[in-house]
């Protein structure tokens, strides 16, 4: 019950409002009689107050709000129900085409499958796997063998490591970029090539102590700057290979790309990023010649195959992947890669 309560220029009036719109039965709570102010005039004639069960209006605003509310439920289950049906009807059909293929072809749907690799990824590889060695597929070391080829030729790759060329990296805060540094640098000196990393940062200076430390330890160069101007002074002087490390802050990446727009840029994201943080990034590094992308952390994944979907669709070179929290814990990916992490579940 509700206490609603009404102005009217009179009682007798606003009483017989009353009986007409709530009945004769409703129970008056309290009748107001409005006296004169000091200025001489009447500001209200009476409120009178009145218990109702259910306001009108507001009866009619609920009942809207439990049609929509049904409304919406309705559509909701229907398509959850088409979408469900949907899928049903594409893995039927999926089983249909299975039914035709070598045995070994179908066991490797059911591996990549579990990998998370998207299906209809799947079922294109090994489509192309059939049309292409036929019976022989039979065989599963050979049916491995070409899955991983033809996965390996929709993969562009740029090694990282074997370019003669000075690297800029960058990425997301928190993607893990001093490490790859690291890891990268620790690579390219072990084939005796003389490498130094210039770290740049004009706010946080914890990644030059720990750069500091792994100059000690490995005796590979290293430098820091807090200015563009200081950045491209060490760079200039630096001779070798050099690999820049660029904070994650994007205003600060986005200073650096104009005076380096000559160095190749290597964008480095964690193997657990969501599609929309990876093409936030590149959308906002729209016309930055990127040459390749590196994934780190791929220990903390349990399954890779959401990598490889993003990879595949974003379309752009891999340079590296890491895992572990050790230097040498990198990998340059080959053509058989992927065929790995994916059939095989082996990485670095």
């Amino acid at each position: 019950m509700k206490v609603k309560t009404f102005t009217f220029d009179d009682i007798r009036k606003g009483m017989d409002v009353i009986k007409d719109q709530f009945g004769p039965d409703t129970i008056i709570m309290d009748i107001k009689q409005n006296s004169l102010n000091g200025n001489g005039w009447i500001k209200k004639g009476c409120e009178i107050s009145i218990a109702v069960e259910n306001d009108p209006a507001a009866a009619i605003e609920s009942d809207i709000g439990e049609i929509r509310k049904k409304t919406e439920a309705i559509w909701s289950d229907a398509a959850r129900y088409l979408t469900e049906r949907l899928t049903s009807i594409e893995s039927d059909m999926i089983v249909d085409r299975l039914k035709a293929y070598p045995m070994p072809l179908k066991v490797l749907y059911d591996r990549l499958a579990r990998s998370g690799l998207d299906r209809y990824v799947i079922m294109s590889l090994l489509s192309e796997v059939y049309a292409e060695i036929g019976t022989i597929a039979e065989n599963s070391t050979k049916a491995v063998f070409f899955l991983k080829a033809k996965l390996g030729k929709r993969i562009a790759l740029f090694n990282a490591v074997t370019t003669d060329e000075s690297l800029l990296l960058m990425g997301p805060t928190g993607s893990g970029k001093t490490e790859t540094v690291k890891k990268l640098a620790f690579a390219i000196h072990n084939r005796d090539i003389n490498v130094s990393v210039i770290g740049f940062d004009p706010v946080r200076k914890g990644s030059c102590d720990e750069l500091q430390a792994f100059s000690a330890k490995t005796g590979i160069s290293f430098q820091f700057a807090t200015t563009i101007e200081d950045l491209l002074k060490k760079f200039r002087e630096t001779e070798g290979r050099k690999l820049v490390d660029v904070t994650g802050h994007l205003a600060y990446q986005k200073e650096v790309l104009d005076p380096f727009r000559e160095i190749k840029k290597i964008a480095v994201f964690s193997a657990g990023s969501r599609d929309e943080t990876i093409e936030n990034y590149l959308d906002n590094m729209k016309g930055v010649s990127i040459a390749g992308l590196i994934f780190t952390r791929l220990d903390e994944e349990r399954r890779l195959g959401h990598l490889c979907n993003t990879i595949m669709r974003i379309g752009r070179p891999i340079a590296a992947m890491t895992r572990g929290a050790g230097v040498n814990d990198i990998l340059i990916p080959d053509h058989e890669t992927f065929g790995k992490l994916l059939i095989e579940e082996k990485a670095c």
